[in-house]
């Protein structure tokens, strides 16, 4: 096991965030949001872009030991790529499309909330390979934070 397979996991996350990012950031332009809409949107777009930034610090800090090393590692990569790939916004482009295409307001905010989802699905499977209990706070700390999208996203429907 290398330290850069390890950072793979990490990598995910990042890339995660970023399409979550990309998704709230084309959600905004659109010219049929309310101020409630376009105010929360800005907010989780934002935070989006928060939670990039402690992935990549934790990415730089990473060491051997913050990952299991009792399970199969390329197992523990194949499942965790699963999971993204199968990600509502696996790619940029499928985010953009998302909030371009949305029919109206309430179908952006499915799309949101099960970007949330699955992203919440992500982090709690990734804390299966996580020992260090540092990491494990910040990805308690993120999960906390998803729940919290979740919760205003459905304050708006």
């Amino acid at each position: 096991m290398s330290f850069y397979e390890k950072n793979d996991i990490v990598e995910m996350a990042v890339k995660m965030e970023q399409n979550g990012y990309t998704f709230y950031d084309n959600a905004l332009q659109r010219n049929d949001l309310d101020d409630e809409t376009r105010s929360i949107l800005t907010i989780l777009r934002d935070d989006e872009k928060e939670h990039e930034n402690i992935f990549k610090a934790l990415r730089n800090k990473i060491d051997q030991t913050e990952l299991e090393q009792n399970s199969n590692w390329e197992e523990a990569q194949f499942y965790m790529e699963s999971i993204v790939k199968t990600h509502v916004f696996y790619e940029p482009s499928n985010a953009i499309q998302m909030a371009k295409n949305a029919e109206n307001t309430a179908d952006l905010i499915t799309y949101a909330i099960q970007f949330e989802k699955d992203t919440i699905i992500f982090f709690f499977s990734l804390k299966k390979y996580v020992k260090n209990h540092k990491t494990e706070k910040i990805l308690d700390t993120i999960i906390n934070e998803e729940f919290k999208h979740i919760r205003k996203l459905q304050d708006l429907i």
